[in-house]
Parts: C-alpha cells; sequence; structure tokens
C-alpha cells in the first residue's frame, strides 16, 4: 500500500521522472548503476542488502546518486536517519503511521518537493507522466531535471549605519531541508570550544531533534542538547529547538533563560527560525552573529532583518553547499547576508568572527 502510493506521489511531481524500482538493495543497486538516476528514494528494511549498504556502496563507488531516506516517525526512525545522513545520504523524509490520516499524502509530496528543491504546486493526487521500470518495490528509482533557481551573485552592502558591530555574545542558526547534514559538517569543523552559547532552530518533527543533538554531541568541542524549558545558556553549549514546538529567549530573574511554548505563528512552522530570531534580537541586539543554512522557503528572513537593523553580522551558507538553496537564498536577495561560505569552510568562518576583539568591543567588519 505505501509502495503504490509513494509511486502515485512522486508520479505528482512535474519535472520528476520515476524510471524505475527495485524490490531489494542488490537490484536497487543494479539499478543505480545502470540508470544513473539523480535521486532514489531509500528504504532502509530491505532484503538482500539493506539501506545502509546501499549508502556506503553508493559512497565507496563515487556515485552522484542522491540518496532520500524513507523514515519511520519514530525514535528508532530518527537514529537511523541521522545515521544515515552521517554515512553520507543526501537527507531523509518521515513518512506517516497511517497513509488514510488527513493530509497525510500531502505531507509527503510537500517533503519530496522540498528535498528536491522544486517549486511546489500542490498535491492534487493526478497522475503526471511516469515511466516505471519493475514493481513490488521497497525503494523507488527516479530521476529529476529541473534545476533549482538561478545563482543569486554577492552584493555589497552596508551592515550598520556606522559600520560597526559588537563582538558576538551568541551565535544562531536556522535550516530547514539539508539542515541536518549542514549542522553535523559545521560542528564537526569547530576546532575549539566557544566563549558563547549557540541556538538552533531546525525544522524537525518531534523526536528527531533529540536524536540530532545527541549526534552532533558525539562529534563537536560543543555541548549539544535539545533544549529545555527554563534551561540557562551557557558557553561552548548548543542548544537545540524542539521538534513540533517553539524556542524563544527571554530575561528571567537570573538572566538569560530558554522558554519553550506551543505557540502559533503567521509562517506556520513548529519551531519556527523568525519566532526564535526575534526573540534574539530583544536580548542580544547587535550581538549576536547570525547563520542561515540550507532549507526550503524564506522562514528566518524577516528574524534576519530585525537583527540586521541593530548592526548584527550575517552568515549564509552558500548554493554550491546547500541541499536547498532557499533560506540562505532569500536572505542574500534581501540584502541581509555579508558572507555567503561554504559549508565545509562554515565552522572558520564563525571561529573567525567570534576570535574577533574582546568580547564587548566594537569592530569593524566589512560586507562582502
Amino acid at each position: 500500500m505505501y509502495r503504490q502510493a509513494l509511486q502515485d506521489i512522486v508520479a505528482t511531481i512535474p519535472g520528476v521522472t520515476c524510471i524505475g524500482v527495485a524490490c531489494d538493495g542488490k537490484e536497487a543497486m543494479k539499478k543505480i548503476i545502470s540508470e544513473k538516476p539523480d535521486a532514489v528514494t531509500l528504504d532502509m528494511e530491505m532484503p538482500v542488502m539493506t539501506g545502509m549498504e546501499v549508502i556506503k556502496a553508493v559512497i565507496a563507488q563515487n556515485l552522484e546518486t542522491k540518496l532520500i531516506i524513507v523514515s519511520a516517525c519514530s525514535q528508532t526512525g530518527a537514529e537511523v536517519a541521522i545515521n544515515a545522513l552521517k554515512l553520507g545520504a543526501y537527507d531523509f523524509i518521515t513518512k506517516p503511521n497511517r497513509l488514510g490520516g488527513a493530509g497525510a499524502k500531502e505531507h509527503i509530496h510537500q517533503q519530496l518537493v522540498e528535498t528536491l528543491g522544486l517549486p511546489n504546486i500542490g498535491f492534487t493526487g493526478a497522475k503526471a507522466h511516469s515511466s516505471i521500470t519493475s514493481s513490488g518495490a521497497n525503494h523507488r528509482v527516479y530521476s529529476k531535471r529541473q534545476k533549482l533557481s538561478p545563482t543569486v551573485k554577492s552584493r555589497s552592502m552596508q551592515i550598520a549605519p556606522t559600520g560597526e558591530l559588537l563582538h558576538p555574545q551568541a551565535v544562531v542558526m536556522g535550516c530547514s531541508t539539508g539542515g541536518p547534514k549542514a549542522l553535523l559538517k559545521l560542528f564537526a569543523g569547530l576546532q575549539d570550544p566557544v566563549d558563547v552559547p549557540i541556538f538552533i532552530v531546525q525544522h524537525m518533527p518531534p523526536m528527531f531533534t533529540q536524536t540530532l543533538a545527541k549526534s552532533i554531541n558525539e562529534i563537536s568541542v560543543v555541548s549539544v542538547k535539545e533544549a529545555e524549558n527554563g534551561d540557562k545558556p551557557l558557553p561552548n553549549h548548543a542548544y537545540i529547538a524542539p521538534g513540533g514546538r517553539q524556542m524563544k529567549l527571554v530575561k528571567g530573574s537570573e538572566g538569560v533563560e530558554i522558554r519553550v511554548t506551543d505557540d502559533e505563528t503567521n509562517n506556520f512552522c513548529k519551531p519556527s527560525v523568525d519566532y526564535f530570531f526575534d526573540s534574539v534580537s530583544d536580548i542580544y541586539q547587535a550581538g549576536v552573529l547570525g547563520v542561515i543554512l540550507s532549507g526550503m522557503g524564506d522562514d528566518g528572513c524577516e528574524g534576519l532583518r530585525r537583527m540586521k537593523r541593530y548592526g548584527a553580522k550575517i552568515l549564509g551558507q552558500n548554493e554550491e553547499s546547500c541541499v536547498v538553496y532557499g533560506m540562505p537564498r532569500v536572505a542574500q536577495e534581501a540584502g541581509l547576508v555579508d558572507q555567503q561560505v561554504g559549508i565545509e569552510q562554515m565552522a572558520a568562518a564563525i571561529e573567525g568572527v567570534l576570535k574577533g576583539p574582546t568580547k564587548g568591543s566594537k569592530v569593524n567588519i566589512k560586507a562582502s
């Protein structure tokens, strides 16, 4: 039932052609090698050759096919998906427990469209052009030929009226599709402990953020955890907004505290980057470093705009290293990004800002 539903959903996405299916991992590898698809949806539990073994084989043979993991929305599914990303999978989507539930197919459709970086025209349930080479699969192979939007070139911009910024007292990050993979690379690249707290808002369902935090914590010099209500931010600690909820900063009787809420937002994101970034401006004003990473849509742009009015410095992930160049692109086009950086260089760029002049002093930063 799920296999047929996934096939039907893929068929409704303009610019995507299903060129084959496979009934086990070994057959999947043969089709990947022979058909050379742009992308593959991959179930992790397959006979003969598991999903993890397929990922390892694709990476070992330097194949360019993008592997999109289809994960159960559970604690076990979260652990499998994050481990797959660490091995080299492109991204993951979640499958509902029941396909008959309201909006289940629409949600899968939206996830696939976002992961592939395609325009979201909505799910209609109507058949589109699709070429199926075999059936009975746990695993779908399909090809996409539609490109992302054209590259946006860096522009010169005025950071603040005085051109001066306070040394950051915190680092804040926002991301969506492709974000987990970017975060794993970024935190693995940090060479030294940081003397400020880091806050992360990643669009993710419940359970997944806790697993992501644990995975990043294992590879980083920074202590990483899923944020809890009442947490008091500490230097060299990173706090990830809980999936399906909101995170904001408030000034308590003992200083800055994290609040976890169920507030709704205008962009319907939970967690929302804009929601969190707004609270950051209230607390730190110019004394914050903003980082916008891979993701579909424009969440974070308005929050960055407010941070920029105070004079905060903003780094954006460049198009070449993004899974989806959406959120960074919108911020770049709005003139909010001071520097676009590849994800492999992002850790060094952050450390470069944090190791600048003494905290509390002002520093001149050139836009690029």
